[in-house]
Formats: C-alpha cells, sequence, structure tokens
C-alpha cells in the first residue's frame, strides 16, 4: 500500500478560519510518549489482524468483477477525483508483518500529519536531510525494529511537537492547541489515544497528545457544540442502543472516540474503499479485542447486533437498508476530494438509511480548485441545516454542519450558550 500512502502525503493541509476564543495558559513542559514505550500487540493478536487482512483482500481482489457482474457504475464506486491518483483498483500490497502491524500508525497520514516525523510533508516545519532516505526505506521494506530505533534517536517529540500546524493552519506548540482544544470540554468528551501501533505524543495530564489527536478533539468539540450528543442520550433513553455510520474515517479514530464516550450502547459502521479499510478494520478491532467486529464479504449477513462492521463502498447496493436504521451519519474532509456522482450518492444513501430524526455531521470545505462543493449537494437532499459555531470550545466554526431531513429539537433547539449548563 506504499505507493497510495505517498500519494496521500501530498494532498493539502486543512486551512480554516477560526473565531476568535478564549486561549488558557499553557500547561508546563509535558513528559513524551514515544514509540518504545507503546503497549506492543501479542502474537494471537498479530494472527487476529492477519485473518482481518484475508478478507480486507479479497474485497480488493473482488471489486472488478464484482462490480462489472452486478452492473453498477464504475465511477460511483472504483475512486474518484483526489482519490483517483491515491489508490490503484489493483495491483495494492497488503502489509501483514508483525512490525508493520505493530506500528501501523507510521504509515497512516489521512489527515496530513505524518507520525512518523511528527511533521507534515505537504507544509515542512522541521525538514532533515536523512528525510528522504528513511521514507524510502519505509515504503520499500515497511517498518522494522532498526527503522523504529532510527526514528527514536532522530526525532525528538519535545521540538517538533513544539511547533505545528494547528487544526486552524497557523503554528502552534501541540501542547497550546491541545490546551485550547479541552478549555470547557467535560472530562467525557476528551480524546483519549491508546497507545498502540506505534502512537507518539505528549503526554499531558495524563493523556497522550499530538495533532491527530487535536484534530479528532476539534470534531467532537464540533458535536457538543452542535447538540449531537444531546441527540444521541435522547435516542438512548428510548431505543437502548445507537448507531453511526461513517463515511471514509481514515484509520477510526472519531468512531474510537465515540466508543469511548457510548460503550457497547454505540454500533459504529465504517464505509470506505476496500484498500482503505486495511486501517480502521486492524485498529478498531483489535481494540475491541474482536468482540462483535465483522468485516462484510459479498453474500454475507449483516448482524443484528454489533460493535464494529466494516464495508467496502461498492457493497452498500447489496447490504442497502440493512446497514440501518442510522441515528448519526459522520464524514470529515473526504466529500470534497470526491467527485459530484459520487458525493450525490453518498447523500441519496444516507437519506434512505438514515431514522426519520437521524443527522448527518458534515466537516467539509472545498479547498482546492478541483474539490467538489458537497455543501451544496447536501443542501439539495437534507432541508435542515445547522452551521456548527461556538464561543465556548474551540471548533472548526467555518466548515462543520449537522443536516437532517426534518427538524429535530435536540439539535435546531440548541445554541452555543446551552453549553454554559
Amino acid at each position: 500500500m506504499i505507493p497510495a500512502i505517498k500519494r496521500m502525503l501530498s494532498r493539502a493541509p486543512e486551512v480554516s478560519e477560526p473565531a476568535a476564543q478564549s486561549k488558557p495558559e499553557a500547561q508546563s513542559a509535558p513528559r513524551v510518549h514515544s514509540l518504545r514505550d507503546n503497549y506492543h500487540l501479542s502474537q494471537a493478536q498479530h494472527a487476529y489482524c492477519i485473518s482481518l487482512i484475508d478478507r480486507i483482500e479479497h474485497l480488493y481482489q473482488s471489486a472488478p468483477k464484482y462490480i462489472e457482474s452486478m452492473g453498477l457504475d464504475r465511477a460511483l464506486f472504483f475512486p474518484g477525483n483526489e482519490w483517483t491518483d491515491i489508490v490503484p483498483i489493483t495491483g495494492v500490497k497488503f502489509r501483514r508483518a508483525f512490525d508493520d502491524i505493530d506500528y501501523l500508525r507510521l504509515m497512516a497520514p489521512f489527515a496530513g500529519f505524518y507520525l512518523a516525523f511528527l511533521d507534515r510533508l505537504d507544509r515542512r516545519l522541521h525538514e532533515e536531510p536523512w528525510d528522504e532516505e528513511l521514507l524510502s526505506r519505509m515504503r520499500q521494506d515497511g517498518v522494522s525494529d532498526d527503522l523504529v530505533g532510527l526514528l527514536q534517536e532522530r526525532v525528538d517529540p519535545v521540538i517538533r511537537l513544539g511547533a505545528c500546524i494547528d487544526v486552524g493552519g497557523g503554528v502552534s506548540s501541540c501542547a497550546d492547541e491541545y490546551a485550547r482544544h479541552i478549555h470547557n470540554v467535560p472530562q467525557k468528551y476528551r480524546v483519549r489515544t491508546p497507545r498502540m501501533f506505534g502512537e507518539i505524543g505528549l503526554d499531558i495530564g495524563g493523556v497522550l497528545v499530538n495533532p491527530d489527536v487535536v484534530l479528532c478533539q476539534s470534531r467532537i468539540n464540533g458535536m457538543i457544540a452542535a447538540g449531537v450528543f444531546d441527540k444521541l442520550d435522547s435516542d438512548l433513553e428510548r431505543r437502548g442502543r445507537i448507531r453511526v455510520l461513517e463515511i471514509g474515517g481514515g484509520y477510526g479514530p472519531l468512531g474510537q472516540a465515540l466508543k469511548s464516550i457510548y460503550k457497547d450502547r454505540l454500533e459504529y459502521v465504517a464505509v470506505d474503499l476496500p484498500s482503505i479499510l486495511y486501517y480502521p478494520s486492524i485498529y478498531l478491532s483489535t481494540l475491541a479485542n474482536g468482540v462483535d467486529c465483522h468485516v462484510l464479504l459479498a453474500g454475507d449477513a449483516v448482524p443484528d447486533r454489533f460493535n464494529y462492521l466494516f464495508v467496502a463502498n461498492y457493497l452498500l447496493e447489496e447490504f442497502g437498508n440493512q446497514l440501518g436504521p442510522v441515528d448519526l451519519a459522520l464524514n470529515a474532509m473526504s466529500f470534497p476530494e470526491m467527485s459530484v456522482d459520487q458525493v450525490k450518492y453518498y447523500a441519496q444513501f444516507l437519506r434512505r438509511v438514515l431514522r426519520p430524526d437521524g443527522v448527518v455531521f458534515d466537516e467539509n470545505a472545498a479547498i482546492k480548485p478541483h474539490h467538489t462543493d458537497s455543501k451544496e449537494i447536501f443542501s439539495t437532499f437534507f432541508p435542515f441545516r445547522k452551521r456548527v459555531s461556538s464561543e465556548v470550545v474551540m471548533t472548526k466554526n467555518w466548515c462543520q454542519d449537522v443536516w437532517s431531513g426534518c427538524y429535530v429539537p435536540e439539535i435546531f433547539d440548541c445554541s452555543d450558550a446551552s453549553l454554559l449548563k
């Protein structure tokens, strides 16, 4: 999968225009959580991950023939727009070695931040002459214990996380950016990142922090400000369980964060291109100890109850309404990278599987000339829209929205002031 990862690194960083908000004082210099501090997979867990990879590889290799035999539109289900050059239709090799899986996060720069170097590669702040050598080794040979030693020796988290591209597109210390993002946020909604899969960061108040963690926190904060959690709490009171479906969730941080909040009362469906499912299926299923985690193949039955369900995009027509009813759908910064027709397809699909009072939390913007205006498309399918903003918690005020097919009181009756209750 290395060529695809290489192309992912060239994607533009997210640039925002955050509203002025209160800035708490920066915390004192935190401890470092290094690569060597991670908990490692057991041999049994590695074997389990191999079984997941077998299914993901089958999904990937079966896609062209399945799409043709079922008469599906190739333009809808093969990678489109920006993803055309990121994910090849054939030829992807899925890494299975222990170290490649044990350090999975080092090769998963979905939001543009490259954890191995604690830097973005499209907007470098800490460029070194040996970077390309190590990148070349990782792309060719994968992750090895020797390479981990070199990264541990050469990449200083204190220095590199002292100046990062922040959520707003500026430069901040990761500690200061994290402090801004947890200000006024109740403890139960603060993102906690597992210390596995090669995580690196600062240890702040007992929590591992890096820019990926801060980005996930900004999305949780948007849901707080929008009343999404009030709605989910109400759904739980009425039905006892909630179902969340995310399209294009990267390696799975938002799914993990929501699971940490709602535990086994939340069912999470990840929909993505088959080769990309490699990452969240390994990450989320391992963290759940494999309990009620399913990678669906063509012809499988959809379980009535589950923790995590991983669904290739081209199987949506087969499984259809069996994936619903959905209480909350999510997409963050991938709809604009798709084609117009693909975004329309997903909007139609979500209208079909959402409950009558289900909502979509959407964090997207057409930043580059080739990007699709997903907001314009969604406005033709969902009559109710709430533009998320907050002066209480740090959010991405400029690009977060909630959409629904009807008036949902927990969402539309809610104002930022309700955060103060």
